[in-house]
């Protein structure tokens, strides 16, 4: 038997799409709902399913250990209200089960999105052949019920997802990936930069609490550094184009060619200096170039649909600004455990 668990926070979204799915499945479902609206208790009265409900927001880790307690299934699925579980073939026993992520979309948001989450994806089917995992994706996945218990489930955390992927990797459970969801994407810029700052702040904040573990634990971490921020991979590319210290001399002696023949120098300063773009021009290329063909071939495998015309954008803006989010909020997370401080977000409660 397995159960699933849906947690909603005001609105049902596609809240009776997926029971009406998931009950056509065999699944148990419960309802995790913090302060719900009267279409999300229709839906409760009009399936006959159990649920866990609280007029104030409790935060979604509380509100998924309520409703996990009363799971009677195997299995657990925890599913967001605005993610469509496609299908779930492929379980093969495994102890912790990414589904696969799939959004789709017209507008330029959601198809740089979408490579988003076709690199989780890949990251995940990666660090499965390895026996490793570097945290879930709370859209959808599965986890064995005694496993979820012998965890201790979900912790306060703002990446509760995350944290729970990371302790079950570090405790030796077994990984795998399968299946099919689709999720929404954030509908405008606002909201991306809302949920990024969320992911980035609660990923750093795992990552500074568990860093020992995870470093001696390259495993865990190289696929996912290398793949999901695509603009480190650049600068690893660009280091073997290393820039002489003979050129930056010469860019200091040039200049006083000009007492000799201001067209010599004239022309001989600007060859270094096309040379000099020239380099930083293939490098970034075959950078773009290497991780576009791991993307392709990662599309291929995982049957998941994107726009190739967006990798461009993707990776030499999209990424970059990703990676410096990143990398700020983990400056934030650090500062604030120096200063013993918590972060507050806006819109979240943990």
């Amino acid at each position: 038997m397995k159960t699933a668990v849906i947690p909603v926070y005001k609105n049902a979204e596609l809240l009776e799409k997926n029971v009406r799915r998931l009950k056509k499945e065999g699944f148990d479902i419960i309802l995790a709902a913090d302060e719900p609206d009267e279409e999300v208790m229709e839906v409760v009265r009009k399936y006959n399913i159990r649920a866990t409900v609280s007029e104030k927001r409790r935060g979604k880790w509380r509100a998924l250990n309520d409703a996990a307690r009363m799971a009677n299934g195997e299995f657990l699925l925890f599913l967001d209200s605005d993610t469509v579980i496609s299908n779930l073939s492929g379980l093969d026993g495994a102890d912790v089960v990414e589904v696969v992520k799939e959004v789709r979309g017209k507008g330029l948001l959601e198809k740089l999105v979408a490579v988003d989450y076709l690199v989780m994806a890949m990251c995940a089917k990666l660090a499965s052949k390895f026996g490793s995992c570097l945290g879930v994706n709370g859209a959808a996945f599965l986890i064995k019920k005694r496993v979820f218990e012998e965890l201790g489930g979900f912790r306060g955390k703002v990446n509760e997802d995350t944290e729970l992927g990371v302790r079950a990797a570090l405790k030796g459970y077994r990984f795998a990936v399968c299946g099919k969801a689709f999720t929404a994407p954030p509908k405008t810029i606002g909201e991306w930069f809302r949920q990024r700052e969320r992911w980035s702040i609660g990923g750093a904040e795992v990552f500074v609490e568990n860093i020992s573990a995870i470093l001696l634990r390259p495993r865990l971490w190289v696929p996912y550094l290398v793949l999901f921020y695509p603009a480190i991979f650049g600068l690893m590319v660009s280091l073997l184009f290393t820039e002489s210290h003979i050129t930056k001399l010469l860019y200091l002696i040039l200049p006083f060619l000009a007492l000799l023949s201001p067209k010599i120098a004239s022309v001989t300063i600007l060859a270094f200096y096309e040379i000099e773009n020239l380099r930083n021009l293939i490098a970034g290329l075959a950078s773009f170039t290497a991780w576009s063909v791991i993307i392709l071939f990662a599309s291929k495998s995982l049957d998941y649909r994107i726009d190739l015309k967006v990798l461009p954008i993707y990776y030499f803006i999209y990424s970059p600004l990703w990676t410096i989010i990143c990398l700020l909020s983990l400056l934030r997370v650090v500062f604030a455990k120096i200063r013993g401080r918590k972060i507050e977000l806006k819109d979240w409660v943990v």
